[in-house]
């Protein structure tokens, strides 16, 4: 049936539905469960670097080695840029009007090892990474 309202003045009418058949091969609404609930331990690997190519090329050697020891893997999740920006004088007397703008942009990456076995992280204490390439490794631990 249809039920009429106000709403900021004007009438809204709403219709109510009942929902529709669905077959089992398509389900209405699916989520894939996160890892923190089916894995014990993970390891959390960022990348930081301010060469795009080079970050990318780290994480493509990081899930290389994951696909080796046969690990499941969540990511590359490319985290937001960061960029800091410089103003600085042209001169070094006056024209202060004069100026020029540089900026730093870091670029970052995150990836998941969902439980590493010692094999990955022997391979992860030996790993050639590209120049200018920061890797931060952290384990966490799902709580029970």
């Amino acid at each position: 049936g249809a039920a009429a309202s106000s709403f900021n003045g004007r009438a809204v009418r709403a219709q109510a539905r009942a929902p529709a058949a669905r077959s089992a091969a398509q389900p209405a609404f699916f989520v894939e469960a996160k890892a923190s609930n089916r894995y014990k331990k993970k390891l959390r690997v960022k990348f930081r670097s301010y060469n795009v190519k080079a970050i990318e090329k780290a994480v493509d050697t990081l899930l290389d080695l994951a696909e080796e020891h046969d690990t499941d893997v969540s990511g590359p999740v490319p985290l937001p840029t960061k960029i800091r920006r410089f103003c600085l004088l042209r001169s070094p007397h006056v024209n202060k009007d004069s100026r020029e703008h540089f900026e730093v942009r870091t670029h970052s990456r995150l990836v998941d090892l969902m439980e590493p076995e010692a094999g990955i992280i022997d391979g992860l204490m030996t790993l050639e990474l590209p120049p200018g390439v920061d890797p931060e490794i952290s384990v966490i631990e799902a709580r029970a």
